[in-house]
């Protein structure tokens, strides 16, 4: 699973990357967040109508656009790409609605003597890394809709497995214009996916287990 990660790039980096228009009309900027939680309203990549990619701000767990009811509980922040094409919440934006998510990394937890032990995950080469999506969204009001999105994983590979099981779904990036094209093929392109040669990660401060916390310091090896 992936339930933390890090994005302390600017817009304006993300942009660079992505080959992708800042949205919203310049109204919503990104401030640098070394924790991001579920729930946080992030920056998505996705393709316009115009098929025109796009940086917009969504929130953190899907909330889907069959459901009658207000976002509330736990939020739907990961899913299993071996079933996504299946599950109600998330079959539709499988087929019509698939994103990027930046990222500079990611942490997970490892258990050790009975504590667990926060690590942060990163591309060794890379300073930005894209984590495969869905969005979605869902009728507020009369022309307003909460934009939403959420991460698919997948097993772990290579030594990764000895740190936690699952870990988020990565494509090359000759691959993300076609996997957000709402015409292209998810399934041709999954057998693409990185696995796990290309990462580092290393033991952090045990600070970053407060969702409060924050600052550059959640990221320096301990």
């Amino acid at each position: 699973m992936c339930g933390r990660f890090a994005l302390h790039s600017n817009l304006e980096e993300v942009s660079a990357l992505f080959g992708a228009e800042i949205g919203n009309d310049g109204l919503w900027d990104w401030e640098p967040n070394y924790n991001v939680s579920p729930g946080t309203v992030i920056p998505i990549v996705a393709l316009d109508g115009k098929r025109t990619a796009k940086v917009v701000p969504m929130r953190w767990g899907l909330h889907p656009h069959w459901r009658k009811e207000a976002p509330e509980g736990r939020p739907l922040f990961n899913a299993r790409v071996e079933t996504a094409s299946e599950k109600p919440s998330f079959r539709t934006p499988y087929r019509r609605r698939r994103c990027l998510i930046p990222v500079n990394g990611w942490y997970e937890w490892d258990r050790y003597e009975g504590a667990k032990r926060p690590f942060f995950i990163k591309d060794k080469d890379e300073p930005i890394t894209a984590f495969a999506g869905l969005w979605d969204q869902w009728r507020v009001d009369e022309g307003i809709t909460l934009l939403s999105a959420t991460i698919l994983t997948t097993a772990a590979t290579g030594q990764m497995k000895h740190l936690h099981h699952r870990m988020p779904v990565r494509l090359p990036e000759e691959d993300w214009d076609n996997w957000m094209d709402w015409d292209g093929k998810p399934d041709r392109l999954l057998p693409n996916m990185k696995g796990s040669d290309d990462l580092i990660w290393y033991e952090v401060d045990d600070e970053v287990n407060s969702g409060r916390a924050q600052g550059p310091d959640l990221i320096i090896p301990v």
